[in-house]
Order: C-alpha cells, then structure tokens, then sequence
C-alpha cells in the first residue's frame, strides 16, 4: 500500500462529503466516474453493470470515439478473455487492479477483443478497475479508469482501495434513495388522480395536487384559497377529528362528504395518519348516475310503478305525480303501498333509498 500524502487524505475528505448528496446519488452510474476521476486522473472514466457469471455485460456510461451499441457488442463478445472477469470469478476480490497486473504490453496488445476492438479504437492502453457487487444479484458495477499509457501508481491504487467501502455504502444508499424517489413519486400520481390534501395536525394545508385545489374552486365559494381549507369542508373535517380523538383507531369507517353539483359528485374520504400527526383528504369526482323510470322495472315494480318511483325520486308530491301521470291522487297513493310492500319498507324516503342500493347507484360505505 502506497503512502498517502496530506493533500490525497484532504482530497478524499471532499469526494466523501459530496459522495452521499441527493443529486450525486439520483445519478450515481454518471455521478461516480466523474468525482473519482478528480482524484484518479485518467483520460476516459466509465461505471458499467456487469454479469460476471454469464459474461454479459449489461450497460454502461457512455465512452468517447466508440458508439454505445459498439461497446455492449464488442463487450459481450470478448467479457469471457478479459483478464478482470477471469480473477472475479476465481476470487472475488473487489479491489483496485491494473490491467498490468494481469498481461504484460506484447500479450495485451495480441488480444483481439480487449485490445484490438476496444482500447486500441479508443486510443487506451490501460484500465484501472474497482468492482462493486450488488448484495442482492450476481451484477456488479464496475467503475473503470483508462489512460493511454501504462501510468497508474500505486497511490492510484490505494486511494479506490480507500474508496471501496464508501462507495459500496453509497450504492446501497443511493438504491434505497431510488426507491424511495420512486414510491414518493407512486404517491403523488395516485394522490393527483384521486385528488389530494395533505392537512397538519392544526389544520393548515401542507401539501395539495393541482387537481384538488381545482375541484375545492369549484365546489366551495371562498375568496382565497390559503393554508385553510373552505369554511364547510373545515367544518366536516373537525367533525371527523373529533371522532378520531374520541375513539381513535377503534373508529369504525366514516361516511364520506359527498357534494353534488351540474350532474357531478365531488367525494371527500378523511384519513388520518396517528404516527405523522396529518390527516389526508382523498378527493374523487364522479358523473351523478343518470336514473330513469325504466330503471326500477329492473326490480320488480310494474311499469306504472316504476313511473311513481320516478318522480317521488325527483321530489314531486303525491298530487303533483297524479297531475304529471294523469290520475287521481288516491291511485298514486295505493301504487305506493305496492311498492313499499316489493321493496319491504315503510316510507317514501326509504323506499328511494332502498331502491337506489339494489340498483348499486347509492355509496352506502
């Protein structure tokens, strides 16, 4: 192991604060290459994913003079020669190695794939590779360094051997930075097609999709809409806190606000999150089911029936249902009786709503 001078120790100390910075791990196959270079010199640097077992390399950052298809061709023709997938294979050891370590210039520069279809084009004559395996796979990263003549040092050397577990960490970091990236993401295109608000404990507005301050201007007259949600939506949603409070997660599924207007209905669902101190409002809007008279035939009421149910459902009175259906008052009162009796209740509110369950166009959660 080479001796490290106090400028090398300081250089590192900088690669390692800006190694585990948000940007530097959203995109760590471009990100890696270029920060070691600065304490690597070397005339190209590249990060590739590689299958050692199978020979298959999978991809890579790109590399000057020599097209991406070119690489992954010529890779996966001659990855099974290359003196670093032979020693992997065999050991297992992930450290820093030359390729001077392996062949000498005159055995380099006889072989075909290595030399002649991949430096040689590029215009390299040595590679300085690190090897990071994936815990949870047989692919690999591999972070290799080239120059054009055979110049690494062992200072190279020892500082990627100094680098190796750092940058083991910060790929397992970055993954788990890429995943989260992405189920932040899952959330917010869910939250967006549904509609969402996300509401502090105190009731300000924390965080809200587009689509939902949309539909809350236009179903609910305010002013401005600030870190407050609408007087009558606040209103309901205290509601649902007092019940959370009261019986917390004991509390039985609430009934959700349901609010119509111009053939639309806005649903408002209350969800609340113990462990983050919020409370999440879902938003959905849906097309108010179109009913008919021909509708409640389907269950079992004659056509006349049907017709009563009709306008009983659309608020009209016992005597203006006559006028309508041009009978006498006392035979919409006795087609009711029948229909109370098929639908097995006892009123006119009731026998809307039993009827609107059978037909599956009434959300009775």
């Amino acid at each position: 192991m080479a001796q490290l001078s106090a400028q090398d120790y300081e250089q590192v100390l900088i690669f390692l604060h800006g190694l585990y910075a948000p940007d530097s791990l959203a995109d760590w196959p471009i990100h890696l290459p270029v920060q070691v270079s600065k304490l690597v010199a070397a005339d190209i640097s590249g990060c590739c994913k590689i299958n050692f077992p199978q020979s298959q390399f999978i991809d890579g950052t790109s590399i000057p003079k020599m097209p991406h298809e070119q690489i992954l061709e010529v890779s996966n023709q001659y990855l099974h020669e290359h003196p670093f997938a032979t020693h992997y294979l065999e050991t297992g050891d992930c450290r820093a190695y030359k390729l001077s370590d392996f062949v000498t210039e005159p055995q380099l520069h006889r072989m075909e794939g290595v030399y002649q279809k991949f430096l040689r084009p590029m215009g390299m004559e040595e590679q300085l590779k690190l090897t990071l395996p994936d815990d949870n796979s047989n692919t690999v990263d591999v972070l290799v360094l080239f120059r054009n003549e055979r110049s690494f040092t062992e200072r190279d050397r020892t500082i990627l051997n100094l680098l190796l577990p750092h940058l083991m960490q910060a790929r397992r970091t970055a993954q788990v930075f890429s995943q989260v990236h992405r189920e932040n993401q899952q959330l917010r295109n869910s939250l967006n097609i549904a509609g969402g608000i996300v509401i502090s404990k105190e009731g300000h507005i924390q965080f809200m999709t587009r689509k939902a301050e949309q539909w809350l201007q236009q179903y609910f007259p305010f002013k401005r809409l600030g870190q407050a949600l609408p007087d009558y939506l606040q209103r309901w949603v205290n509601y649902q806190k007092s019940f959370f409070a009261r019986y917390g997660t004991l509390l039985k599924p609430r009934l959700p606000l349901k609010i119509e207007q111009e053939g639309k209905q806005l649903t408002a669902r209350f969800v609340a999150d113990p462990d983050q101190d919020q409370y999440l409002l879902l938003l959905e809007e849906h097309q108010q089911p179109k009913l008919s008279a021909e509708d409640f035939e389907l269950l079992g009421l004659s056509k006349r029936e049907s017709e009563v149910l009709y306008w009983v459902a659309k608020g009209k009175e016992n005597l203006e249902i006559a006028t309508i259906l041009h009978v006498g008052v006392t035979t919409i009162r006795k087609h009711l009786e029948h229909i109370y009796q098929k639908l097995e209740v006892k009123t006119r509110a009731s026998a809307i709503v039993e009827a609107l369950k059978r037909l599956g166009k009434l959300n009775y959660e």
